[in-house]
């Protein structure tokens, strides 16, 4: 199993700088009484400015017209350097990348944040962050640490719903095949907004497992979770899963396809770690269950009960 980093460390210093001076940036602008005029970058616009301004001032209400005029102008000039220097403004444009079956990925967000997604997810998100929230898409298994920014939450969509977080640590499971949610917190605080409006606040140690079909909710609460994201180190956890869905975990991890035989071999739930080699890993599952393995290619191993 690989894991793939598409960050430089150099690129992941610049892009925080550039994120933190955005912020900056916009606070100074936003609470400044004026923009200095050094920073608008056409000399007509200001000439236009003070022609309007003497042609309304012989009419009665000249003044109020003019500073219409003003603020618009500003606010262009406004949107032009802050553009102009960090793309601060969404432009609708999505990137989607989808990690390679076998292969784990880190990924850093323009604002510094990072997540790790498992083999097989997929990730949607705007080339530029919006103003007002940073929101993202995924249908997979992601760990995500978010740089805290109030005014910008970060949101991810799922199918079912959306996270939605200013600064924190947490896992997330959400597949779109998948009928059920998983989101786990480590650090901060959460919100799971449901498609059908209902909201959930979560605290550092809750789990969360939602629904979709039932639109019903179950939340536990653990002084450690750190177990369950250990994926991101390798190591895979089963706890209590179903045969189905641990084969299918390790399909995506070691990109292979298992056929299951007989329909016994559901039966059966597993509760292991997995670190090493996929051979290990099945050695392992049959000596705690009648479960066999028989490989008929690299690729493709049929599933089955010993006799």
């Amino acid at each position: 199993r690989k894991e793939i980093s598409i960050m430089k460390k150099e690129q992941e210093e610049d892009i925080r700088w550039l994120s933190n001076r955005m912020d900056e940036d916009f606070e100074q602008l936003s609470e400044a009484d004026y923009i200095p005029s050094n920073k608008i970058p056409s000399e007509k616009i200001y000439a236009e400015i003070s022609r309007r301004i003497r042609w309304r001032q012989i009419y009665s209400g000249g003044l109020k017209a003019a500073a219409v005029v003003i603020p618009f102008i500003v606010l262009v000039g406004f949107y032009t350097y802050v553009n102009d220097r960090v793309p601060f403004f969404n432009s609708g444009e999505m990137v989607e990348i989808q990690v390679p079956q076998g292969e784990c990925l880190q990924f850093m967000f323009q604002d510094g944040s990072r997540v790790y997604l498992e083999p097989v997810s997929k990730l949607r998100y705007p080339k530029n962050f919006a103003i007002g929230e940073r929101k993202i898409f995924l249908d997979g298994v992601g760990y995500f640490m978010v740089e805290k920014n109030a005014n910008r939450p970060f949101v991810v969509d799922v199918s079912c719903g959306q996270v939605q977080v200013t600064g924190t640590n947490f896992d997330l499971e959400a597949w779109l095949n998948k009928k059920e949610v998983r989101l786990g917190l480590y650090d901060g605080k959460v919100n799971f907004k449901s498609e059908t409006s209902e909201e959930y606040a979560l605290i550092p140690g809750d789990r969360m497992t939602y629904n979709k079909t039932t639109h019903l909710c179950t939340m536990t609460h653990q002084n450690e979770l750190r177990s369950l994201s250990a994926w991101k180190n390798n190591l895979i956890t089963f706890d209590d899963t179903p045969l189905k869905d641990a084969l299918e975990k390790l399909e995506r991890w070691y990109d292979v396809n298992f056929e299951i035989d007989e329909d016994g071999a559901n039966l059966y739930l597993l509760t292991m770690n997995v670190n090493g080699s996929l051979d290990e890993a099945l050695d392992e599952i049959s000596k705690v269950t009648p479960i066999v393995f028989t490989m008929k290619n690299n690729r493709h191993i049929k599933v089955g009960l010993r006799k």
